[in-house]
């Protein structure tokens, strides 16, 4: 369920509503006054906060020092991301009290670090490669692997699927605005948001599998 029914309830009822030209629902998704105040949005920040939450409780979960010391890492990474989805908090000072001047705007000039320089096209060209490793190739030859170490972080062959509907949720709304299927909600260039949903969500996905399922036959195999 959680790998395919559920991103299924999330993103068709939002890309309905997006491109149902009704005013208020598409405000719901991408108000015209900040888009970074809408549903689609505030999922992300969602799923970055449950991340980081769950990385942080690995911390305390494993056993193991090297994971203990990879789950920080994580932690700390989580909470990078999670900052800088909300510009760290530039987007809600915009709304609330009508300016954005956070410390980190008046140290760089930008709202985040994705925004300096080439950052962007570089995360996103090191992001791509290791998702589809890990959650489209790994998944499908994680039969032929004997090693536990391996079974341990290969992700259920399931997460496929999750990955096929991702690449889809990039898909779908690109296609429809570039050809003029259906007018636009107001993403504009930023219409990948969709897709930022589910990457967050495979990633969750895959660190709630290592986290609380995988323990438990590591643990078996020790005793």
């Amino acid at each position: 369920m959680r790998y395919w029914i559920i991103p299924f309830l999330v993103l068709i009822p939002l890309l309905v509503m997006y491109f149902s030209g009704v005013k208020w629902t598409q405000e719901l998704v991408c108000p015209s006054v900040n888009w970074e105040l809408g549903i689609v949005e505030n999922l992300q920040i969602l799923l970055l906060i449950i991340i980081l939450v769950i990385c942080v409780m690995a911390v305390f979960r494993k056993k193991n020092r090297i994971e203990k010391v990879i789950f920080t890492f994580l932690s700390v990474f989580a909470l990078f991301v999670l900052l800088e989805e909300i510009d760290y908090g530039a987007h809600f000072l915009r709304y609330f009290k009508g300016r954005s001047d956070t410390l980190f705007r008046d140290l760089t000039g930008k709202a985040n670090v994705h925004n300096l320089g080439n950052n962007a096209r570089l995360f996103k060209r090191s992001i791509y490669p290791l998702m589809l490793v890990l959650f489209i190739i790994t998944p499908l030859f994680i039969h032929k692997f004997k090693n536990p170490v391996f079974k341990y972080l290969f992700p259920n062959k399931w997460i496929v699927v999750t990955a096929i509907i991702t690449i889809f949720s990039y898909a779908v709304p690109r296609l429809l605005v570039d050809f003029n299927i259906l007018e636009d909600g107001g993403f504009g260039v930023n219409i990948g948001e969709f897709s930022e949903i589910m990457v967050y969500y495979i990633f969750f996905l895959y660190l709630y599998e290592v986290i609380f399922e995988k323990e438990l036959q590591l643990n078996s195999r020790r005793e």
